[in-house]
């Protein structure tokens, strides 16, 4: 057999919310760059995507820096110098062109800016983008100040790697507003990054059941789900996940993993095939289990060719060691059986 063991599906279950870059800067006694960290949510405080324009310009409209979102609606600038800078976000999915101002002062070494986004009315989620606008609960829409301002609180935490706060505002975000399926999401996974598994399960499961289409998390209750074995219910939320992220690259390695585990070993060529059909730097993960694929069904030469893909992408990569061993028995195999 070449299941999946715990070492191999490690890397899938990290637990993940919207993607926080640390923040980077110089020596504190003089600072050269100023990291502008800028994240363009919607009115939920959910990511509005990728490929979403964002222009830095000076106070008196010189342009300093141009780059389009990540799959998480963020973007980093990095700064000479202080004053007064704007950050102006547009694309096709969003209504307009969205603005704020960001001061950066002589002590700062970096800056995080919330740019809030209106997406356009005609913007389904249906859209095979990957940037269409998540979908959101009608409970989210009615979030009180008080529950948005500890939710924002939350995330300022952790992007400084404090996730005992970060839990701590988020938990207050949702006792002030019980319906807050995002919040729910978030805190869970900080109860996760602080070992507390089981209340990290049960504010997924919260999160799951307030909105059925919070992909986000469908997928990190799946992933506990694969860690626990039950692959048929993480294979129903995975799937539910795809319906508002089609081409969501962690989902569909996820899914992958689950479809070799339950044998479908056509489906998870598939699903790795899509995988390496987007960008998918991180995620080279698929290449090993579309190997294990082919070998389950009898396809040496394919498999080898997954693996040695798998090494040109990751030399250096988690599953490396085993990759190399799986490559060195079927070459080994084939030399045998050469004779």
């Amino acid at each position: 057999m070449f299941g999946l063991g715990p070492r191999r599906i490690a890397q899938c279950l990290l637990l993940v919310a919207p993607t926080l870059c640390a923040a980077q800067g110089s020596m504190p006694s003089r600072v050269t760059s100023v990291q502008i960290l800028v994240r363009v949510t919607f009115a939920n405080d959910r990511s509005a995507g990728d490929q979403i324009r964002v222009q830095l310009t000076s106070e008196t409209g010189v342009p300093v820096a141009d780059a389009f979102t990540d799959s998480e609606g963020r973007v980093t600038f990095n700064v000479q110098g202080t004053g007064t800078f704007e950050v102006r976000a547009s694309g096709i999915h969003l209504q307009g062109t969205a603005v704020e101002r960001v001061l950066v002062g002589d002590m700062d070494k970096s800056r995080t800016v919330y740019v809030r986004a209106t997406p356009r009315m005609d913007a389904t989620v249906s859209s095979v983008k990957s940037n269409a606008p998540p979908v959101t609960s009608a409970a989210e829409l009615r979030i009180p100040a008080g529950a948005r301002k500890a939710f924002r609180k939350g995330m300022d935490a952790w992007e400084r790697n404090d996730f005992y706060k970060a839990a701590e505002q988020f938990e207050k975000a949702v006792a002030i507003y019980p319906q807050y399926d995002t919040a729910y999401n978030n805190l869970g996974v900080m109860y996760y990054q602080t070992g507390q598994a089981e209340k990290a399960r049960a504010a997924f499961e919260k999160s799951v059941a307030l909105n059925d289409k919070n992909a986000d998390a469908d997928r990190n209750l799946a992933r506990m789900l694969v860690h626990d074995g039950n692959y048929a219910r993480a294979q129903e939320l995975l799937k539910k996940s795809l319906i508002v992220e089609p081409l969501n690259p962690v989902t569909l390695t996820l899914l992958c993993v689950v479809q070799v585990q339950t044998g479908d070993y056509d489906g998870a060529l598939m699903t790795a095939r899509k995988v390496h059909q987007l960008p998918h730097e991180g995620y080279a993960l698929v290449h090993d289990i579309a190997g294990q694929a082919y070998e389950h069904k009898g396809e040496p030469q394919n498999a080898a060719i997954e693996y040695e893909t798998y090494l040109r992408e990751t030399p250096n990569g988690p599953e490396a060691n085993q990759v190399r061993t799986s490559l060195a028995r079927l070459t080994a195999a084939r030399q045998s059986s050469s004779h």
